[in-house]
């Protein structure tokens, strides 16, 4: 009799292949711009987009709320800052020049809300309009970067998604991001949502049947932060000021290590 291990699911897998010459590489998580909010912080944001620029071996993944996307029915002040085509051709005007550095993009709940009214989804026009590959709420990647002494790249894998969940407390956000490891497995877990930059590593065991022994696999859990300044709904719901930017991760290209700088 045989005993099936598992089914395929509706995540797809995608292949990412960065330059074996690659000592390194580095992945900058970007969400959570809100632009068309009056608070957005333009300036921080295209001091990574420079330095993306600036590094040949930098890469980003777009991980929701690019846009503001305001609502009557939203917290977000929808009578103030642009409108949500004009959100959208600015954020295509900052994002164009690193177009061909986004591995993937991501949506958002801000979007969402918008797909849930009317049925357009600014998330997919977006990562259209930068000829990038969208994969709608959640992100599985399989990247390979530089060669190992074996000659043969590094791999890691990548789970992303923007998130749902939070909480004001650094507990409830810590949390909220490690509840990503009940989704699948993966070297590392990409969330934002929460505005808030943090990252943690744990060790998880997985028995080796082949020489009965347990392995231990490294799991890096990453919030990539948000550019949006304090103010508007943040004020009026008692929401503390944090930290504006995004991580950067490395990849090496030499061993399986994931470093974290926040």
């Amino acid at each position: 009799m045989r005993v099936s291990l598992g089914v395929a699911t509706n995540i797809d897998i995608k292949e990412i292949n960065l330059p074996t010459s690659l000592t390194h590489a580095y992945l900058v998580p970007l969400s959570d711009f809100h632009v068309g909010d009056i608070n957005f912080d333009e300036k921080k944001l295209q001091g990574y987009i420079d330095w993306i620029l600036a590094n040949d071996n930098a890469y980003a993944i777009l991980n929701g709320d690019i846009l503001n996307t305001a609502t009557k029915e939203s917290v977000s002040d929808c009578y103030t800052g642009l409108r949500p085509q004009e959100e959208l051709e600015k954020a295509v005007k900052l994002l164009l020049p690193i177009k061909d550095r986004i591995l993937a993009s991501v949506s958002g709940n801000h979007c969402r809300r918008v797909y849930k009214s009317v049925g357009i989804d600014f998330s997919k026009l977006l990562a259209d309009r930068l000829g990038c590959y969208y994969a709608g709420d959640e992100a599985y990647l399989k990247i390979k970067v530089g060669a190992g002494i074996n000659g043969k790249p590094i791999v890691y894998t990548l789970y992303a998604t923007h998130g749902h969940q939070g909480g004001r407390s650094v507990g409830a956000k810590v949390n909220a991001i490690a509840k990503l490891a009940n989704t699948c497995m993966a070297d590392l877990y990409c969330y934002s949502h929460i505005h808030t930059l943090t990252a943690h590593v744990d060790l998880y065991l997985v028995p080796d049947i082949r020489t009965n022994k347990m392995n231990e696999i490294k799991r890096t859990f990453v919030s990539s932060g948000a550019f949006l300044k304090r103010g508007g709904y943040a004020v009026t719901h008692g929401y503390p000021a944090s930290k504006l930017g995004s991580p950067r991760i490395r990849l090496s290209g030499s061993v399986r290590d994931v470093h974290v700088s926040l």
